[in-house]
């Protein structure tokens, strides 16, 4: 490790504000409970402090504590790793804001970007701590512009602040609480920004949100949940419109009192502007063909443009960007995705609305747009586990019922192995027919919409079989979609954590088609959404590299494998499934899942206002892709992302791993995969997984034969990456990262330990704080 790799910049600034936070722990505990805090951070960072028995030896002295000194230490490392991101956010932000980018239009390769903002439990935090973070980058911002003695007090105070507040969330969030988080962040008027200037320059970039229209397995979830959450983001949206309105009309308003020829240009101009005051009052509340009242207002914003620019030749920016935003948000408010279960939706139409939550919803999308497009309020009708073509008929026909015509395209969810390999068939049997086809030319503006679920397929089959079933039916369904004439639009359900389909913007999108880059459609949740979007610049940022992606994409001519690579990954791919597929089945993983893990307190750890699992006994099938990645990333092992790829490798001759390094040069699929099979190999710590296994409930020789499993299966993959890649190095594409992990891995050691005794105490204050602290200095909740 060469602490050298990192910018100096940062790592000054680490020290600070580290330092800081232990004049506040200091200041709180008195100089023993740092003192003890102190000798345990120097501790983990040994050799000794990182092996089985140096973990086993803290836990035990730890176990001696009380309740509330043991609080006290998990949350000085939560807070610690949270301080630690938060620097290397500002750091980030500070960085882009020193960069100079010119855009030029002529030359990029003109296609949307979409997020699906989605309230899934991967925000582990408390509002209030993420509240206080915000302050905290942003004077950390200010201290690498220009530093300055007061900055040190200014952070010791917002500090002494987080130490008063639970890192973790304390009740479970409503969706109406998911719904306030998510546009208060991607409503902030810095993010606003982006939207307005992104359409500017020709970039559009739109936002969505799943939060209040996801009914699939949410009880929670109704037409009231629908209409508060477009409420709420009308609230945010409005408040801009506002602000820049009055700014306008304080302009305008002295002009009242113009005399002579231009009087009566005037009075038409302040009657317009009267008007859309009035028509932005009449918005406040989201009423019964709400629609046509934001037609009245686009219409008379459209002529006060017009006449300002005639009156006095040049044109207004404040009424420009307004207009520009209500092309972002046509309906004044940021659409919903819909979901629904395909067995619901068939049920649905055999039942009356007043049984079916579904059938109510889109009946009050009815009544709100009346016979405006439904699809400035909801997006789309995502049909979860589409099995048949029948179940993508079924969710046309409940439109139909609801809506008169299908004017909401219905959008299936292709998710198991089972249906992602069927997909294609059931796209090509529902295009076939010309009355179907016209649905789509007419009402969904001759594109085609299917949604790719990563989540689930990873839990199912493991992330390289997953994402392998993923590229072979995105090959194929944009070629049965395009032969039909329609444009195909693929919705990524990837997550932020590489085991739910996420990375880097190259990583994800350097595997996929041409027309994937058009319109690149994706989920950002949890802790992503506040990654992304707590800075505009670098929000910015990722836009920016979707928007190379897409250019080096269609410079380049589309390549494809050859024969040969492509049957190796799927020898490959089929060998992993099998592989973890079988580890699942087995009797003692079960037991392991349920005494080793944090699975049996899921429900008290207050992610989400979804249930962390599905109706049904205590299984791994019922158990939900995100509280799935949980448990492995709260034990450190990560194995979804990597289990089977080791022993495959052992078990070939050289001839055989010639194949899939030739492989590594040819498919970007298996590039991606390698690169990101690297980060996760390194994040691994066995040491601590195997912690867990002894002092789980385990039989001591299962618990044994279950760490030498792991072990060696783990080493014989990190042979694998570094005879594939030809590099030394897990992580050789970004040496700094690698540098990263090893400095914060060690920190998050003592949650570990803490949560161990918190779940045999059955603590759970302590267990929250350990979950959001792992969280923290994973980067992923799940």
């Amino acid at each position: 490790m060469n602490p050298e790799k990192l910018p100096k910049e940062l790592t000054s600034l680490v020290d600070w504000s580290v330092t800081e936070l232990g004049n506040v722990i200091k200041s709180e505990l008195g100089e023993t409970g740092f003192a003890r805090i102190e000798s345990l951070r120097q501790y983990v960072k040994t050799e000794d402090g990182g092996k089985l028995t140096g973990l086993l030896k803290m836990k035990k002295d730890l176990s001696l504590l009380s309740a509330e000194d043991k609080y006290a230490i998990a949350h000085s490392f939560a807070l610690m790793l949270e301080l630690i991101n938060a620097c290397e956010s500002a750091y980030r932000t500070h960085r882009l804001r020193q960069e100079t980018q010119v855009r030029v239009e002529d030359g990029h390769a003109y296609g949307r970007v979409i997020h699906v903002l989605t309230a899934h439990p991967t925000e582990s935090r408390n509002p209030d701590i993420i509240y206080y973070f915000k302050k905290i980058q942003s004077l950390l911002e200010r201290h690498l512009e220009e530093s300055q003695e007061k900055h040190t007090e200014e952070l010791f105070a917002l500090l002494k602040i987080t130490w008063r507040i639970p890192m973790s969330k304390q009740h479970k969030p409503s969706v109406m609480d998911e719904a306030e988080y998510i546009y208060s962040l991607s409503l902030h008027e810095d993010v606003m920004r982006v939207y307005v200037e992104q359409l500017s320059q020709k970039l559009p970039f739109y936002i969505r949100s799943w939060v209040g229209g996801d009914k699939d397995g949410h009880p929670g979830v109704n037409e009231k949940t629908m209409l508060g959450s477009l409420q709420m983001s009308r609230h945010f949206l409005l408040q801009w419109m506002h602000s820049k309105f009055s700014i306008f009309m304080k302009d305008l308003e002295p002009l009242a009192h113009t005399f002579g020829k231009h009087q009566d240009q005037v009075s038409r101009l302040l009657g317009v502007a009267r008007n859309i005051h009035k028509t932005l009052k009449q918005l406040k509340r989201i009423q019964s063909k709400d629609a046509k009242t934001v037609k009245t207002l686009q219409e008379s914003l459209a002529v006060l443009l017009t006449d300002y620019q005639n009156f006095l030749g040049i044109k207004s920016e404040l009424l420009d960007e307004m207009r520009l935003l209500l092309k972002v948000f046509p309906g004044l408010v940021v659409p919903l995705e819909l979901r629904e279960d395909s067995s619901l939706v068939h049920e649905a139409l055999t039942v009356s609305s007043r049984k079916s939550v579904i059938a109510r919803m889109l009946q009050q999308l009815g009544k709100i747009t009346g016979d405006g497009d439904p699809r400035f309020y909801v997006r789309g009708f995502v049909l979860s586990q589409t099995e048949s073509v029948g179940d993508l008929i079924a969710g046309v026909q409940l439109v139909e019922k609801y809506l008169g015509k299908a004017r909401l395209p219905v959008v299936p969810l292709f998710e198991s192995a089972q249906s992602l390999s069927s997909s294609v068939n059931i796209i090509e049997s529902f295009l076939k027919s010309s009355s179907r086809r016209k649905w789509v030319e007419n009402f969904w503006s001759k594109k085609f919409e299917v949604m790719l679920g990563y989540s689930d397929s990873a839990k199912e089959n493991g992330s390289f079989p997953s994402r392998f079933l993923i590229y072979s039916a995105v090959r194929e369904l944009e070629k049965v979609i395009k032969d039909h004439g329609l444009e195909p639009i693929f919705f990524h359900g990837s997550g932020g954590s590489v085991e739910r389909g996420g990375g880097s913007i190259q990583e994800q999108t350097e595997w996929w088609p041409h027309s994937a880059l058009d319109t690149v459609k994706m989920t950002v949740q949890g802790e992503m959404i506040y990654r992304n979007y707590s800075s505009p610049e670098i929000l910015s940022s990722q836009l920016d590299r979707l928007q190379t992606a897409r250019d080096q994409s269609q410079k380049s001519e589309q390549r494809f494998e050859s024969p040969r690579a492509r049957k190796d990954l799927l020898t490959l791919s089929q060998f992993m499934q099998q592989s973890y597929q079988a580890l699942l089945q087995e009797p003692t993983f079960l037991q392991l899942v349920e005494t080793a893990t944090p699975y049996t307190f899921l429900k008290d750890l207050r992610l989400g206002s979804r249930p962390t699992k599905r109706q049904g006994a205590v299984d791994i099938k019922h158990l939900r892709a995100i509280p799935w990645v949980l448990c492995w990333t709260q034990t450190r092992i990560l194995f979804p992302s990597w289990w089977g790829m080791g022993s495959f490798w052992k078990n070939l001759n050289e001839e055989g791993k010639i194949h899939y390094v030739r492989a590594f040069v040819e498919s970007s699929l298996f590039r991606s995969y390698i690169k990101l099979l690297g980060f996760t190999l390194e994040k691994v710590e066995l040491e601590i997984f195997s912690m867990y296994l002894h002092s789980s409930e385990l039989p001591k020789e299962v618990a044994e034969e279950m760490v030498k499993r792991f072990t060696e299966e783990y080493e014989q993959c990190c042979l694998a990456v570094r005879e594939i890649t030809g590099e030394p190095s897990l992580l050789w594409y970004r040496p700094w990262l690698e540098t990263s992990i090893a400095l914060r891995s060690p920190l998050i050691h003592p949650l570990n330990i803490l949560q161990l005794i918190a779940l045999k105490d059955k603590d759970v204050q302590l267990l929250r704080e350990t979950v959001t602290g792992i969280a923290s200095g994973m980067l992923t909740t799940g």
